[in-house]
C-alpha cells in the first residue's frame, strides 16, 4: 500500500481513541442495563468502524483485535453470549491492548503486536465457552513487567506529571506588543551589523571581520529564537472556535420562531483553535449572516410545502482548517437569491453605472448586496430589511483580512463562504518589485500568479485584458497607481498577480513576484494614516520597511482607470467537472476517500451518515454517489432507497464501499440499483478509481 499521509494517520489515531473511550463507556451501560439495543448497535458501529478504517491503512493488529470483540457483540446480540463481569473485564483488556497500538503507531508508524492470547480468549467468549479471566489478566501482566524496561519513553500517565497555569488574554497581548518592541531593536542592531560591514571592507581591518561574523552569528541566532517563542506566545491567544458557534443553535431556534419558520441547525463539532482578536470579530459576523439566512433564505413552511420541500429548513455552519487559514461555510437550503431583483435594485440606486450593471454576470451582481443600505426585502422585519447588515459583515471580514464570497442557486439555497487566517499576529503575503520599488501584497486576495508575453494581451478602447479560463480580465500595471500610465502594458511586465474583490477581478502587472512571506505585521506611521492603499507595513531581509498594499481600495482606483467594461462570456471548450457525494460515519474513512478523488480531479463533498447525504444531494446534482453501509440516523441501504425514489437520482451510479460482503448484504444493494460493491478488505486507490470512471464513461 502506498504510504499514508501524516495527516490521515494522525485522524485515524485520534478518531480510533475517541471511539475506544466511547466503546468503554458502552460495554459499561450494556452490562447495567443487559437489554439496551441502541447501545449495543452503536457499540458495533464504533467496533466496525475501528476495524474498517484499520484495514483500509493496513494497520491488522488493531483491525483484527476490534474484529475479535465485534464478534462477541455479535453473540452478545444473539443471546449466545450474556453480559459479565468476565466478559466486560476481557473487553477492557483488548481495548488497552488496541490503544497500545494506537500509541505505537504515533511513535513508529507500526501497529505489530503479539496479540495472540487475546485473540484466543476472544474466540473461547464469542463462542460461549468460559473462559478464566484471571489467568488471562495474569498473563498480560506478567509480559507487562518483562517488556517494562524497553518501553523508556511510554508515555505518563501520573497526576503529578501534569502541569498548567492560568493567564489572562490582557497579559499575552502585552507579550506580544513587548516581542513586536524587541523585533524592531532586533533590526536596527541589523542595521547596525550592516555599517560595521561597510567600514570593514574600508578599512581591511581583519580581527574587526572575526568579530563581526561572530556578532552576526548571534544575531541570527537570536532572531531565530525570538521568532520561535514569539509563535508560541500567539498560541496561547487561540481559543476553540466552537465557542462562537455552539451558542447559535439557541440564536436560531429563538428567532426561527419569531418569524414563524420551522429551522433546524447543523453545527458538527470542531475543535480548531483561532486567534481571540479574530473570533470576537466572528460573532458578529456570524450572527448577521444567520439573520439573513433565516430573514431572507429561509421560506415559510407553506412556501416550502408548495415548493415541494420538507416544511423545516435547514441552516448548516461547517469549519474546516487549510493550511494557516479557516474556510467557514453557512448554508441554507431556501430559495436562494433572486439575481433579477438585485440587478433591479442596483440599477435604481445606481443609474449612472446602468450599461456595467446591465452587463454584470448574476455571481458580481452579489457585491451590490453588501453595500450600505442595499435590501430587496420590501417588508421591514425585527430581523432585517432596514438596510443593515451585510455592509457590517463586509467590514467586519476586512478587519480580520479575510475574504467572503457567496454561492447560491434558485430554489435550493445560499451560501456564505468566509476564509480568514488563524491569527492576525502575522500576515501572509508576496514581495513584489514595480519600478523598483517594493511592496508587499496580502495573499487573502491573490486567487493565481501567471505569467504572460506582451503578444498574449487583447486591447480594447485602450485597455488591456487576458482572456483566463472564462473570462477577460483586465490588466493594470501597479505603477500606474504612483505614476501618469494609465494601464499601458510595458513589454517586459509580464509577472500578473490575479486579484479579487467583491466577485470581480483584474490583474495587477508588477515587474517582479520575489516570494512568499508570513511576517509580523507594524502598524503604518502616522504621516501615512490618510493613504488608504496602505494598511501596514513590514521588514524585509534586508531590514528596510516595505508597505503593505490594501487590495481592495487597489482594486477600486484601478476601476476607475478602466476605459472599457465588458461582459464575461462562457468559454466554449469549458471542461466539465465531475461532483463525487462520498458518505461515511468515519472522519479518517471520509478523509481516505476525498484524498483518493482529488487526486484523481474529482471535486468531492462529503457527507457523516444517509439523512447529511439526502439533504446534500438535494441541494446539489452530484455525477456519483459513494456510500459505506452501517452509519448512525440513516444506513446506507435506507440512503439508497431514498436515492433511487429521487427523479434526478434514478440513474446516478451508487458505489458501495462496505467491510460487510455477506451474500444477503449484496443482494440488498443490487436490488435498490447498487451500481458496485468494492470492499473494504480489497480496497485499493486504482480499482476504486478504475470502478467510478467506468462507471461516468471516463
Amino acid at each position: 500500500m502506498a504510504k499514508i499521509s501524516s495527516d490521515i494517520t494522525e485522524s485515524f489515531v485520534e478518531e480510533t481513541s475517541e471511539l475506544l473511550e466511547q466503546s468503554k463507556k458502552d460495554v459499561i451501560n450494556l452490562k447495567n442495563t443487559q437489554n439496551d439495543e441502541m447501545t449495543l448497535q452503536n457499540l458495533l458501529r464504533n467496533l466496525h468502524t475501528i476495524k474498517g478504517n484499520a484495514r483500509m491503512l493496513g494497520f491488522l493488529t488493531i483491525e483484527k483485535l476490534s474484529h475479535a470483540l465485534e464478534d462477541i457483540y455479535k453473540s452478545v446480540k444473539d443471546g449466545q453470549v450474556k453480559n459479565s463481569d468476565r466478559l466486560v473485564k476481557l473487553v477492557f483488556a483488548v481495548a488497552e491492548k488496541i490503544q497500545d497500538c494506537v500509541k505505537s503507531i504515533r511513535k513508529k508508524g507500526s501497529d505489530e503486536n503479539d496479540i495472540e492470547i487475546y485473540l484466543q480468549y476472544c474466540d473461547k467468549l464469542a463462542a460461549g465457552e468460559l473462559i478464566d479471566i484471571d489467568l488471562l489478566l495474569s498473563e498480560i501482566n506478567k509480559k507487562g513487567k518483562d517488556s517494562l524496561e524497553d518501553d523508556d519513553e511510554e508515555d505518563g500517565g501520573n497526576i503529578s506529571d501534569i502541569q498548567s497555569i492560568r493567564i489572562k488574554i490582557s497579559r499575552v497581548n502585552e507579550i506580544i506588543t513587548a516581542f513586536d518592541t524587541m523585533i524592531t531593536r532586533e533590526f536596527h542592531l541589523k542595521h547596525q551589523l550592516d555599517e560595521l560591514q561597510k567600514y570593514e571592507e574600508r578599512t581591511g581591518n581583519h580581527e574587526l571581520s572575526k568579530i563581526r561574523k561572530q556578532f552576526e552569528s548571534d544575531i541570527y541566532a537570536l532572531e531565530t529564537s525570538i521568532f520561535s517563542v514569539q509563535e508560541q506566545v500567539f498560541d496561547l491567544r487561540m481559543l476553540p472556535i466552537s465557542i462562537v458557534l455552539k451558542p447559535l443553535e439557541n440564536t436560531i431556534a429563538l428567532e426561527s420562531m419569531n418569524l414563524g419558520k420551522k429551522v433546524n441547525c447543523v453545527i458538527p463539532s470542531s475543535d480548531i483553535a483561532v486567534d481571540k482578536v479574530i473570533l470576537e470579530e466572528l460573532s458578529d459576523i456570524l450572527m448577521h449572516l444567520i439573520r439573513n439566512a433565516l430573514d431572507h433564505g429561509i421560506e415559510s413552511p407553506e412556501e416550502r410545502k408548495k415548493a415541494g420541500k420538507s416544511e423545516e429548513g435547514t441552516i448548516t455552519i461547517s469549519c474546516v482548517r487549510e493550511t494557516k487559514h479557516i474556510e467557514l461555510k453557512i448554508s441554507d437550503d431556501g430559495r436562494g437569491l433572486d439575481y433579477d431583483k438585485i440587478r433591479n435594485k442596483a440599477l435604481s440606486l445606481y443609474p449612472e453605472r446602468g450599461d456595467e450593471i446591465r452587463n454584470m454576470a448574476d455571481r458580481e451582481l452579489s457585491q451590490f448586496l453588501f453595500q450600505s443600505g442595499f435590501s430587496t426585502k420590501e417588508k421591514v422585519t425585527q430581523l432585517s430589511g432596514r438596510g443593515v447588515g451585510l455592509d457590517v459583515v463586509w467590514a467586519n471580514v476586512e478587519k480580520i483580512k479575510g475574504r467572503i464570497k457567496i454561492e447560491s442557486e434558485a430554489g435550493k439555497g445560499t451560501s456564505f463562504i468566509l476564509s480568514f487566517p488563524l491569527s492576525l499576529s502575522s500576515l501572509q503575503g508576496l514581495f513584489v518589485y514595480s519600478n523598483q520599488d517594493k511592496y508587499l501584497i496580502p495573499s487573502q486576495h491573490i486567487v493565481d500568479i501567471i505569467y504572460r508575453k506582451k503578444s498574449e494581451y487583447i486591447t480594447l478602447q485602450n485597455q488591456s485584458y487576458l482572456k483566463l479560463s472564462d473570462q477577460l480580465i483586465p490588466c493594470f500595471s501597479l505603477s500606474s497607481l504612483f505614476s501618469d500610465q494609465k494601464g499601458v502594458v510595458y513589454q517586459d511586465a509580464d509577472s500578473i498577480l490575479i486579484a479579487e474583490y467583491m466577485e470581480q477581478r483584474i490583474g495587477i502587472i508588477v515587474d517582479q513576484v520575489q516570494q512568499y512571506v508570513s511576517l509580523v505585521v507594524k502598524p503604518l506611521p502616522a504621516a501615512f494614516k490618510n493613504f488608504s492603499i496602505l494598511q501596514g507595513i513590514v521588514f524585509d531581509e534586508h531590514y528596510d520597511i516595505v508597505p503593505i498594499l490594501h487590495v481592495p481600495d487597489i482594486l477600486k482606483k484601478f476601476k476607475s482607470l478602466r476605459g472599457y467594461d465588458i461582459k464575461k462570456y462562457e468559454a466554449a471548450t469549458k471542461k466539465r467537472t465531475i461532483r463525487i457525494l462520498a458518505v461515511d460515519d468515519s472522519e479518517t474513512t471520509r478523509t481516505i476517500e476525498r484524498s483518493i478523488l482529488e487526486s484523481a480531479d474529482f471535486s468531492v463533498d462529503s457527507a457523516v451518515d444517509g439523512i447529511d447525504a439526502l439533504e446534500k444531494a438535494k441541494a446539489k446534482q452530484y455525477d456519483l454517489v459513494m456510500t459505506d453501509k452501517d452509519m448512525p440516523r440513516m444506513t446506507g441501504l435506507v440512503l439508497l432507497d431514498n436515492l433511487r425514489r429521487m427523479e434526478q437520482y434514478a440513474n446516478v451510479p451508487v458505489v458501495v464501499v462496505s467491510a460487510d460482503q455477506s451474500p444477503k448484504t449484496l443482494e440488498e444493494f443490487k436490488a435498490l440499483g447498487a451500481n458496485a460493491i468494492i470492499s473494504k478488505a480489497d480496497f485499493e486507490r486504482s480499482r476504486l478509481i478504475g470502478t467510478i470512471k467506468g462507471l461516468l464513461g471516463e
